[in-house]
C-alpha cells in the first residue's frame, strides 16, 4: 500500500494529490494519474494555463488532465512545507515483509498486527511486537 487518506487545504494541491492517487511520494511512479474536468470552468481554464498540468484529451463534455514532472515535485515540496508525516515502513513477523504506510513506527507495527490479528484471533499484542520489527521502507 502506497496510498494515504489526507486531505490537503490547498486546493490546487489537494486536486493534483487526488489525480495522483494521494501517494506516499508524488514523485514515485503512480497507480494513477488523471483528472477530469467537466464542462467549460473556471478550474479547467486553471489546468489548461498551468505548469503543472498537461491536457490528455477533450471529450464533448470535458478535458482530461495528468499531473506533469512540476507538478509533482510541487506537491512533494508542498507535503514537506506543511509537515506531513506519513512514511512507508516494513514490518517483519514470521518471516514475512509487510510493507505499510503510517505516520509513526508504532502505528505501523499496530496496522500490521490489526491486520493478522483478524485471521489470527489467539496473538496478542504483546506477543506480535516482541517477535516483529519495524524499519523505514
Amino acid at each position: 500500500m502506497t496510498q494515504v487518506n489526507r486531505y490537503l487545504e490547498d486546493k490546487a494541491m489537494d486536486h493534483i494529490d487526488h489525480a495522483l492517487g494521494r501517494p506516499v511520494d508524488p514523485r514515485a511512479e503512480t497507480h494513477r494519474n488523471y483528472f477530469y474536468v467537466i464542462g467549460e470552468t473556471d478550474l479547467r481554464r486553471e489546468m489548461a494555463s498551468s505548469p503543472h498540468w498537461q491536457s490528455d484529451g477533450k471529450t464533448r463534455e470535458g478535458e482530461y488532465f495528468s499531473v506533469t514532472a512540476e507538478g509533482r515535485a510541487a506537491l512533494a515540496a508542498h507535503l514537506k512545507a506543511v509537515g506531513d508525516k506519513h512514511r512507508r515502513w516494513v514490518v517483519s513477523y514470521a518471516g514475512y515483509q509487510m510493507e505499510v504506510v503510517a505516520i509513526s513506527r508504532a502505528k505501523a507495527r499496530y496496522s500490521k498486527w490489526l491486520d493478522i490479528s483478524d485471521v489470527n484471533d489467539s496473538l496478542s499484542f504483546g506477543q506480535f511486537q516482541r517477535n516483529s520489527k519495524v524499519r523505514l521502507a
